[in-house]
């Protein structure tokens, strides 16, 4: 089994992996294991009380690279310059990855050569949805929609869990999902067909169109960097876009099943997934993400 273990990881970083990993964490019997997750493809991540983060399996520099996890031989080698990409360009995000309710959302929105030209004083608020408050998200939307061209793909509850039941990694569906945005955005904008396009990294080149094997069309000419929603407009405008549906349809599953649905995966999360268990039984993979662990 591949390894690789991070000394002195700092207390950001870890609880970054926390928040962002829960659904995924399990209790360890080992006492100096203060932390354990298994993600779906494969590894095992063990946080240390010494603060020593030792991963296992597959996909380990995607993950290293994604939190900037470095180990002591190469934490003092200078940052890789990353590509610089200008306008006009099309972004690419998701949303519903980390919910244990509602569905999986995929969004890639062009935005234009002149647009922080023509909307400068709306520039300061177009940063990556995560860091906007939800009562803000909506407001947002309105004034972007009609600015960039965008299209979306809604994975919804159903569908999820019985993609996820056949190929048992939520990457493969992330990658799915994208492709048919992308796809729906050059079949209903032919001319955008040779734009660069930008996504937020979630696994590397290789492995994005490995889990793409078996689709009959595969969208190419792909740049993948990590935090990328940061650091593009266009990807922030995706992240803003895919935030408003997936809110917009949690609205939706809440008045059609008549339940409360929280956002994330914590622990008061898990009560409300384990109660509609018993509860709605019959509907509950209808707007719940059934893979996850729910126990608290």
């Amino acid at each position: 089994m591949n390894s690789k273990s991070f000394k002195k990881v700092n207390e950001e970083t870890i609880n970054k992996i926390l928040n962002e990993n829960q659904n995924f964490l399990y209790t360890s019997k080992n006492s100096s294991i203060k932390y354990l997750f298994k993600l779906p493809y494969g590894l095992v991540i063990s946080i240390y009380k010494t603060n020593t983060i030792l991963l296992q399996g597959e996909q380990i520099n995607e993950f290293a690279n994604k939190y900037f996890l470095k180990t002591e031989n190469n934490k003092n080698n200078p940052t890789l310059i990353k590509k610089i990409i200008e306008l006009p360009n099309i972004g690419c995000d998701e949303v519903g990855v980390g919910d244990f309710f509602g569905p999986l959302i995929t969004c890639c929105a062009f935005v234009e050569k002149d647009f922080m030209q023509k909307y400068s004083s709306l520039i300061k608020e177009i940063v990556d949805s995560k860091k906007i408050k939800d009562s803000k998200i909506i407001n947002l939307f309105e004034k972007i929609k009609d600015k960039v061209t965008w299209e979306i793909y809604v994975l919804d509850n159903s569908n999820y869990n019985k993609a996820y039941n056949i190929y048992k990694n939520t990457h493969k569906l992330k990658a799915i999902c994208h492709n048919q945005s992308l796809k729906k955005l050059f079949k209903n904008n032919v001319n955008l067909k040779n734009k660069q396009i930008i996504m937020d990294q979630f696994v590397d080149e290789k492995n994005y169109y490995k889990y793409l094997q078996d689709q009959k069309v595969v969208i190419n000419n792909i740049y993948f960097e990590t935090k990328a929603e940061s650091k593009y407009i266009s990807v922030a405008c995706a992240s803003i876009i895919s935030r408003y549906h997936f809110l917009k349809e949690i609205k939706k599953l809440e008045r059609e099943y008549q339940v409360k649905l929280p956002l994330g995966a914590s622990n008061y999360v898990k009560n409300y997934v384990n109660k509609y268990k018993i509860e709605k039984k019959s509907e509950v993979e209808k707007f719940t993400k059934l893979h996850f662990n729910s126990k608290i």
